[in-house]
């Protein structure tokens, strides 16, 4: 027992100096790492601090020392310093070992296991609640936005209140004028509505009417002309009464919608005749009237366009058109005379001097417009190279339009047979065909449409027929005359609730 204890406590003795000598070097290999910097060697004129000595200890096992008895664990801090042990620090894990690269091996970002983000839901906006308007509505609140537009065409900025069938409307009316001579004025009427505490709201488009979207208008009718062998396709408006006279043979057809601001129409007719013969897209009467203005200088209807082509005309002249788009015109009884042969993109416009007569033939190709403050005078066939009626795609447009007179050449200048004219026109005093008496074999046949003060009869030399030009419905001749009426050209006849209501109903 005695030699076993002793053996124990030698045992003990030479752990602890080995614990003690292998902490010691650990601390003086680690102060020589640090303070070492990355340095891979001592270079010759470096100058070393430390230097790690090994000491053999072979007989470490057999060294005599004094016997000491156990330190208790709870004791190892109160030891002095000199004696004290220092344990090493644990090696770190695999994953977080500190390693040393060579300086010019490219460090590499570890792998970084990232959670894969949740997808983000897409917010829904809630879908508009939207109805149908009633069938009175779709009808009336149209046609009172357009007389408003009419109305207030020179006071844009004046409120608009109403009250029909219980509820209150409201509407602003944004003008949006035409961007070039071609394009027609524009009215968006943003229009609210309470119902019984239910707000809701819708847009109408309207837009103004040229007079080339008329077929015919006439404000005068002169009452020693009758409409006989007419055909009139489109939309037709008289500010006066005017006379139809049907016979068993022959009699006039209206296949569009027929307004006048009288009263009524003079029939005259022989035999067994209805009506709904006659005006076949039916008959309104006591309409507003369509005033003709006052200036239909073309500058006044079309706004300023650096790139239009402008002929001033001062004397009379004769203007020929020709399909490849050149024209010529010559000055009557005078040496003037002029040709182009270049087209233009652009809209192109003769315009005359008061007093001046022009006198207009041939085929059109591109843009134009005539305009004479006196009169105009067409001698033969004018007509599109490229006809609507069989190319939709057709941009060529014509215009006529005098303060005055346009009239249609004699027999004699337009030879026999029948007259064709592609143009919108507009006589401000009277269209007059001349030498009526001449006996008749012939039809004369508008295509576009025909605006007069007054109309003169042209039976028996012509029967007459109109058809409309329905591409006027969007564009008109450059700088050609509108009326002051609106009419709507867009409406999905839906009112949409608005947003307010619509969260006071979830509540």
């Amino acid at each position: 027992m005695a030699l076993s204890g002793l053996l124990e406590s030698k045992n003990a003795q030479r752990t602890v100096a080995a614990g003690a000598s292998g902490a010691l070097h650990l601390m003086i290999f680690i102060v020589a790492f640090v303070l070492g910097g990355k340095q891979d060697g001592i270079g010759s004129n470096d100058q070393s601090f430390a230097q790690l000595v090994l000491i053999e200890a072979p007989n470490v096992d057999r060294a005599e020392g004094l016997e000491l008895r156990p330190i208790e664990p709870m004791q190892a801090s109160t030891l002095p310093a000199e004696i004290a042990v220092t344990m090493p620090e644990l090696p770190l894990p695999a994953s977080e070992a500190v390693r040393s690269n060579p300086a010019d091996e490219e460090l590499t970002p570890p792998d970084v296991q990232t959670q894969p983000t949740p997808p983000v839901a897409p917010v829904v906006d809630k879908p508009q609640v939207t109805f149908l308007a009633s069938i009175q509505e779709q009808t009336s609140l149209p046609q009172r936005l357009a007389k408003l537009a009419e109305e207030l065409q020179n006071k844009p900025e004046t409120p608009l209140q109403w009250q029909q069938d219980g509820k209150q409307y409201t509407a602003r009316m944004v003008w949006e004028r035409a961007r070039d001579g071609t394009a027609l004025d524009r009215v968006v009427a943003e229009v609210s509505a309470s119902d019984h505490g239910k707000l809701m709201s819708t847009r109408i488009m309207l837009k103004r009417l040229a007079f080339s979207q008329f077929t015919q208008v006439v404000d005068r009718w002169d009452p020693l002309v009758q409409l006989h062998d007419d055909v009139i396709v489109g939309r037709f408006h008289s500010n006066s009464q005017f006379n139809v006279l049907r016979d068993g043979k022959v009699g006039p057809k209206f296949l569009g919608k027929v307004t006048t601001s009288a009263r009524s129409f003079e029939m005259s007719a022989r035999g067994r005749n209805r009506e709904s013969d006659v005006f076949v897209g039916g008959i309104e009467t006591r309409t507003n009237r369509i005033n003709l203005p006052q200036s239909l200088q073309p500058f006044a209807w079309a706004p300023y366009d650096a790139e239009a082509r402008v002929h001033q005309l001062t004397d009379d002249t004769r203007i020929r058109f020709f399909a490849d788009g050149s024209y010529m015109w010559r000055t009557h009884d005078a040496p003037g005379s002029g040709y182009m042969n270049k087209p233009s993109d652009h809209p192109v416009y003769f315009v005359g001097n008061v007093g001046s007569t022009l006198y207009v033939q041939g085929v059109v190709a591109g843009n134009i417009l005539v305009y004479s403050p006196t009169k105009i005078v067409i001698e033969d066939d004018l007509i599109y190279a490229n006809d609507p009626r069989r190319d939709p795609q057709s941009r060529d447009y014509l215009g006529l339009v005098s303060d005055r007179y346009i009239e249609i050449a004699s027999p004699g200048t337009t030879g026999p047979g029948d007259l064709t004219i592609h143009a919108a026109i507009f006589a401000g005093r009277r269209f007059v065909v001349r030498d009526i008496d001449h006996p008749r074999a012939a039809t004369l046949r508008i295509f576009g449409s025909l605006s007069a003060g007054s109309l003169s009869a042209s039976e028996p030399r012509y029967a007459t027929e109109i058809e409309y030009d329905h591409r006027f419905e969007q564009r008109r001749p450059p700088g050609f005359p509108m009326t002051t009426r609106y009419e709507a050209e867009q409406w999905n006849g839906r009112w949409s609730q608005s947003p307010e209501r619509m969260a006071d109903d979830t509540l």
